[in-house]
């Protein structure tokens, strides 16, 4: 019988203390679908091209993103003091490659798109759109259904944003 720390407190909890796998509640189940802009390309909707500029677009929303919340300083830099972090953080703590998306592709397109209007009613921003189903995963259907597209609208609003990015 083990007498560790970790196993001495799963027993006093009711545990055997060996580790077991619990299984996803039905909302984890719900959440964990398949990635749609993939889901697209397989049934012919989008073309290889459109999937890697959606990746791209990920790839670069994610990299904004990391530098806009705090790290921990916590076992960084072997014991040496950070330096402060300068009020350009999130562009220095992108690779060059995701900066050089940032800078040449991303930020041109999401000028053109941020202006363009794709649901009249409530006013839907082109970009806010298509950063719903690459970035946020969410299905086709759940995004017509919230903007008041018709039928197969939002599928040709994300292929047309997809094709401005890749020019």
């Amino acid at each position: 019988m083990a007498h560790g720390r970790r196993a001495r407190l799963k027993r006093a909890i009711g545990g055997t203390g060996e580790a077991h796998e619990v299984p996803p509640t039905p909302e984890t189940r719900a959440r964990l679908r398949h990635d749609v802009v993939l889901r697209l390309h397989a049934t012919g909707r989008l073309l290889a091209s459109h999937v890697a500029a959606a990746l791209e677009i990920r790839t670069v929303t994610e990299a904004v993103g990391r530098g806009m919340f705090p790290t921990s300083g916590f076992g960084m830099g072997g014991g040496v003091p950070l330096q402060r972090r300068t009020g350009r953080d999130f562009l220095d703590r992108m690779t060059a490659a995701e900066r050089l998306m940032w800078e040449r592709r991303y930020l041109p397109w999401t000028r053109a798109l941020a202006l363009q209007i794709a649901a009249a009613l409530p006013p839907v921003r082109w970009l806010q759109l298509v950063h719903d189903i690459v970035v946020d995963n969410a299905r086709i259907r759940d995004i017509e259904r919230r903007y008041g597209l018709r039928h197969g609208a939002a599928a040709d609003y994300l292929r047309q944003a997809l094709e401005i990015y890749g020019r």
